[in-house]
């Protein structure tokens, strides 16, 4: 079964068919060759509607410096940077990175889920097609491009920095709406959300040898704010049906997940782009200062054939 990209009216999670062959909730109708998942919404009607957003031309980065977090988190690689001396009058550089290390888009070979006896990831590829093949890289978002409305949810502001962001802190569903109503942000498809958890802000706080303690936690064994993990939020992140979601912490969901993994919703059932690591202070700073939460967002994936994940190289336009 497929549906229109450009329709106002696609099916809720409670509505969806089942798909021969695919898990249960998988959202797959969009072709069987299809590479771009929930990006499909990011039609040139809706980029060209956001882009009327634009009216003063300020642009605000939303990546941290690709040395940050130092150390990473997860035991990740530390980004590494040469520059190769071309002679006496010239320089190129050398880079080595893991693209899951600080600010990142996770793509659809990143996470998948086990179904009828092995792994699964979104529109149906296999362990075995990420091994041999180019299929469901990120060099298929670059072709398209990330262009549309985006929209800040900033729960921290919302509440008064009332916690701390390196606890395992749900982010409720209601704090979402109540937050979204006082910022006079209603959702439309193919937004962008993007939720500032402060987790940037902490970090940026954080003593050198308290960074360098968190780069030596084993096994995932970390605990951080995010949104939290239910039935409703899925209901939420589902018939919204945003391009993409993201925020300033490491997983985006509270960390360490319990009864279930937004990531194996978002991914591989539903193929929804997941930023982490985004540094969203000076777009807090500017929506607050604009009253507006609403905004052009744009981002180029880097075009790698077969990438998994990359720098988000992400922006907002206002």
């Amino acid at each position: 079964m497929l549906y229109d990209p450009s329709s106002a009216s696609l099916p809720k999670r409670s509505e969806l068919p089942n798909i021969d062959g695919a898990p249960e909730g998988a959202a797959w109708f969009w072709g069987k060759d299809d590479e771009l998942g929930r990006l499909n919404l990011l039609t040139p009607a809706r980029t060209a509607a956001a882009a009327k957003l634009i009216k003063t031309g300020e642009v605000v980065n939303l990546d941290l410096a690709a040395n940050l977090p130092d150390p990473p988190m997860y035991g990740r690689e530390r980004f590494k940077h040469t520059i190769k001396p071309l002679g006496e009058t010239g320089n190129d550089d050398l880079y080595e990175m893991n693209t899951q290390s600080g600010s990142q888009w996770d793509g659809f070979r990143h996470v998948g889920l086990k179904h009828d006896g092995k792994s699964v990831f979104y529109n149906g590829i296999t362990q075995d097609d990420i091994n041999n093949t180019h299929k469901m890289g990120l060099d298929a978002w670059a072709r398209h491009g990330l262009a549309g409305r985006g929209v800040l949810i900033d729960i921290y502001n919302y509440t008064s920095e009332g916690y701390d962001p390196f606890t395992s802190r749900p982010i409720t569903l209601q704090e979402i709406k109540d937050c979204a109503k006082a910022q006079g942000v209603e959702f439309q498809y193919g937004d962008t959300l993007i939720l500032r958890s402060g987790w940037v802000d902490a970090y940026n706080k954080k003593a050198t040898e308290d960074r360098e303690a968190l780069g030596r936690v084993k096994n995932f064994a970390h605990n951080f704010v995010g949104l939290e993990q239910t039935q409703e939020v899925l209901d939420f992140l589902h018939d919204n049906y945003f391009s993409a979601v993201a925020g300033d912490q490491p997983g985006f969901e509270c960390w360490p997940p319990k009864d279930l993994s937004l990531h194996t919703y978002l991914l591989p059932l539903w193929g929804t782009p997941i930023g982490e690591m985004w540094d969203l202070e000076r777009l807090s700073e500017m929506c607050k200062e604009k009253k507006q939460y609403a905004f052009f967002f744009a981002s180029s994936p880097q075009n790698v054939p077969g990438g998994v994940g990359s720098v988000s190289n992400a922006m907002a336009i206002f």
